[in-house]
């Protein structure tokens, strides 16, 4: 039985993740806020990691989709926004990889998925602080999958586009103020945006975080994967 972490997996995407390995027979520690985790802080995040460890074993599998920019009109764009993208999105990730990686190399085992977003590829003005964050984990995956492959480690992003979560109202209220619509006209250009009329589900994310994550996926590392349905027709 695998012991799987999930960073940020109290609601959304990372709650999915955590019930749909559940159900697969997999031990899941879940690491949120709701539990008392703040994961921008590095001492934190590492300690509730090492007590998730000393309860169910090492980590088999780590899945990040932990914090999230707010969302805004670009009128609010200020230095100060930027960085705190960069405490909520990517320092996250961060903090929860690095405490996990080390041991994982040391044992010649262990997989790391980091559920990303679209917005690290493509600019919108209205998710600039979250994009850039975006950005530089996609760096990071790919960075970290090729360092650690010969350590038998495989690290994998996954770059959703807007997903049927809470997230998504805030989305959808930055679109409205930004373009001057109303919150109605920009939930329907955003799902008229994807080729199938909708926006994906957590569960349909969750399936895929879950084969990246196991055995059959064994050759893929050191890559980010779209999964937005193919909204964004870039390379």
């Amino acid at each position: 039985m695998r012991h799987v972490i999930v960073a940020g997996g109290s609601r959304g995407i990372g709650a999915a993740c955590a019930d749909l390995l559940r159900e697969r027979g997999d031990r899941v520690s879940v690491l949120s806020r709701s539990s008392g985790v703040d994961l921008r802080d590095a001492g934190a995040a590492e300690a509730a990691i090492r007590r998730a460890e000393d309860a169910h074993g090492p980590a088999d599998v780590l899945i990040c989709t932990a914090g999230a920019a707010r969302q805004a009109p670009l009128a609010d764009l200020t230095a100060a926004a930027l960085r705190e993208g960069m405490e909520a999105k990517y320092f996250t990730y961060v903090h929860a990889i690095m405490p996990v990686i080390s041991g994982m190399a040391a044992r010649g085992r262990g997989v790391i998925v980091n559920v990303i977003g679209m917005g690290g590829k493509v600019a919108s003005p209205t998710h600039l602080p979250g994009g850039s964050a975006n950005a530089a984990l996609m760096l990071l995956t790919v960075g970290l999958g090729n360092a650690y492959a010969g350590q038998g480690v495989r690290v994998v992003g996954l770059n959703p586009g807007p997903v049927a979560t809470d997230r998504f109202g805030a989305l959808v209220a930055a679109r409205a103020a930004n373009d001057g619509i109303t919150d109605a006209e920009a939930r329907a250009r955003i799902s008229a945006a994807f080729p199938a009329g909708r926006v994906p589900e957590p569960r349909e994310v969750a399936e895929v975080a879950a084969f990246l994550a196991s055995p059959a996926a064994g050759a893929i590392n050191g890559t980010v994967i779209a999964l937005d349905g193919a909204a964004t027709p870039v390379i």
